[in-house]
């Protein structure tokens, strides 16, 4: 039995999908471009462009003021090397919750966001625990930080400039030069930490896991509750993550 309703579309959205296909056309696009394309207004097409430019789908070029691709479409693109990463982690994501019956979890970026993909809760009664899928934003927690770490230095100072730093907890970092030094010493180390930053009673380790690209593709971290935490286990744990976001890599390079 056909229907004849009348389906009612989204102009904002039809517009930005049209904006999308003219980088079929232009490597850069202006606002001039889009307002003579799309045919809206200059004020329509600025807060279309800085819609999607906020949630990482375009990047604004600052000294032609053009835009670009940015990384969330380049993530959709890698789709289905993002279900490679997890297929190949979830052994070694395995091997690691064995070794330290802690909770282990893979994250990817989205935009200024990241997300937990995979993991395995710990066994034991007092535990960290994630729930998949909640967006977060790149400045909290272990994962988040090596996330950021790794962007472009344009990308980092603009996302640094638009975002309040809000205390969390007492340890959370709200000065925008002290996460540019944790940010540079977590490319140097090639891991980043969080000890109560986020969540006063929890602690993460977490290390990039890299493919072909100039970006991770995800991260593997080590979470636990702050009481289980001493310095013995803070140098095993580093190692460890380390080591295995390494091997996951290797995996990742040679599929």
């Amino acid at each position: 039995m056909s229907s004849n309703k009348t389906v009612h579309r989204l102009n904002t959205v039809n517009n930005a999908i049209s904006l999308l296909t003219m980088f079929l056309k232009y490597e850069s696009i202006g606002l001039v471009e889009i307002e003579q394309e799309i045919g809206i207004s200059k004020t329509a097409a600025f807060r279309l462009v800085a819609t999607m430019a906020d949630r990482g789908v375009l990047v604004r070029d600052n000294k032609t003021k053009r835009y670009h691709p940015g990384p969330l479409l380049f993530q959709l693109v890698q789709k289905s090397q993002v279900s490679d990463v997890v297929s190949v982690a979830q052994p070694f994501i395995q091997e690691m919750a064995e070794l330290t019956d802690e909770s282990i979890y893979l994250s990817i970026r989205s935009g200024n966001k990241y997300i937990y993909l995979s993991g395995i809760d710990s066994n034991q009664l007092v535990k960290v625990t994630i729930p998949f899928g909640d967006e977060i934003d790149l400045h909290l927690g272990a994962a988040g930080n090596c996330h950021l770490a790794h962007m472009a230095p344009s990308d980092i100072d603009s996302y640094l400039k638009r975002t309040v730093l809000e205390p969390f907890t007492p340890n959370t970092i709200t000065d925008t030069q002290q996460m540019k030094e944790r940010l540079a010493s977590i490319r140097e180390a090639g891991y980043s930490f969080s000890l109560g930053e986020r969540m006063s009673d929890s602690g993460a380790f977490a290390a990039p896991i890299w493919d072909h690209s100039d970006e991770p593709v995800a991260t593997i971290g080590i979470y636990f509750p702050m009481t289980r935490i001493n310095e013995e286990k803070q140098g095993l744990y580093i190692d460890m993550v380390k080591k295995y976001a390494e091997k996951i890599s290797a995996e990742i390079r040679n599929n």
